[in-house]
């Protein structure tokens, strides 16, 4: 089925690293209370109260210091994360050695309670931290817990152990979730960070030098204008001695096959295969150099549409080709150009509808699905053929 052309979609606004660190704090902030109400209401259950209390005042100290940090109200080593960790360590010490030989010694606790919000600690480090270390540190916080619980409970009871369980889901869950919510983050400002270069190039040249040869390029440019340099005030005599006149023909040879590059590389392919998340799936095939002479608003479109079909941050195509051909009837002033997508590994189903009403501003599309196969055939019209 065919579809004619609809508004282009509004950007959002790009989210703020700022403020997903606070969300995380605002989370965090509130399981810490949480778990201070269960520390209050076993107090007493508590064998070794200033034990318990002294792993809160430390606790308490490093998360306060943690969200000041991140905020950027005060400054604190580079190493801080080292130092929470080991001062993590020593809640849980003593924590643990509170409520020693009491778990479990009725259905409510007492529980480690300061060695729980220790994973919410643990958390607010999601934006600053490797996931990696923050997971190996969960995990152990996880292991220790249930081997507390399971060697001091009174009972064995199924019912009794469920407040266990749900103990440990505090203490591991927040920094699962929030190195989950940070990871899928900067997917997505990796993902829209790349798209906004690659936009770039619809507004340029229809073809010239991508970033990498245009900086390759300089060099040649700087390389040669030495070698010139050095003949012209004598430093190097006529004829050139054979090592130079070889360096000489490299330079001359490099040039010349960027400059031919220049001609038949065009924004698109530049766009795609300078990409770092599509550039390894992509395949251009435009031998003549067609995409040239889309005019920028069609440009635009094209390139959105391809991004949003092959990935959203998240997943990325397994592969995605772009052919584009002088359409059979194209004639006269009047050329139209047939732009076929192929992609592997993208469900139609995933796919945001404002991708459609993207390609509709390149031209009358229609698509079809074969599994694994999503292809979009583009009927597209050219009035002026851009200077390629």
């Amino acid at each position: 089925m065919s579809h004619v052309a609809a508004p282009a979609p509004i950007a959002e606004s790009a989210p703020s690293v700022d403020r997903l660190s606070s969300g995380i704090n605002l989370a965090a902030n509130v399981i810490l209370a949480l778990c201070f109400l269960f520390f209050i209401a076993d107090i007493t259950f508590v064998t070794a109260l200033p034990l318990d209390l002294a792993a809160w005042v430390i606790l308490i100290v490093v998360t306060t210091l943690t969200q000041l940090r991140t905020s950027r109200r005060v400054r604190l080593p580079s190493s801080w994360f080292m130092w929470a960790r080991i001062a993590f360590g020593v809640v849980l010490v003593l924590d643990v050695f509170g409520v020693l030989d009491q778990v479990g010694s009725n259905v409510w606790g007492p529980f480690p309670t300061a060695a729980m919000a220790t994973g919410a600690g643990l958390a607010m480090f999601a934006t600053t931290q490797k996931a990696r270390s923050i997971l190996m540190a969960t995990g152990a916080l996880g292991i220790l817990l249930v081997a507390d619980i399971v060697l001091t409970a009174k009972t064995a009871y199924a019912f009794d152990a469920a407040p266990g369980i749900v103990s440990i889901a505090i203490a591991i869950i927040p920094p699962t979730l929030a190195v989950a919510i940070v990871q899928s983050f900067r997917n997505m400002v990796e993902f829209q960070s790349d798209l906004s270069q690659a936009k770039g190039t619809t507004t340029g040249a229809g073809a010239s030098l991508g970033l990498s040869a245009s900086e390759q390029l300089v060099r040649l440019d700087a390389q040669a204008e030495k070698l010139l340099d050095d003949v012209a005030s004598g430093r190097t005599p006529l004829p050139l001695p054979e090592e130079i006149a070889e360096e000489a023909s490299a330079i001359a040879t490099q040039l010349r096959m960027n400059l031919v590059a220049g001609k038949s590389e065009t924004w698109l392919y530049h766009a795609l295969t300078e990409s770092s998340v599509l550039g390894s799936i992509s395949t251009i095939d435009d031998p003549d150099g067609l995409a040239a002479g889309l005019a920028p608003d069609q440009r635009d479109g094209l390139l959105t549409a391809i991004w949003m079909f092959a990935g959203d941050g998240e997943r990325v195509a397994q592969s995605l080709t772009v052919s584009v051909r002088r359409s059979s009837g194209a004639a006269g002033q009047n050329q139209r150009l047939a732009i076929i997508l192929e992609l592997i590994g993208v469900p139609k189903r995933r796919i945001d509808p404002a991708a459609w009403q993207a390609i509709s501003r390149v031209g009358r599309y229609s698509d079809s699905f074969q599994t694994p196969t999503l292809r979009i055939d583009v009927d597209c019209a050219l009035d002026v053929v851009a200077d390629r």
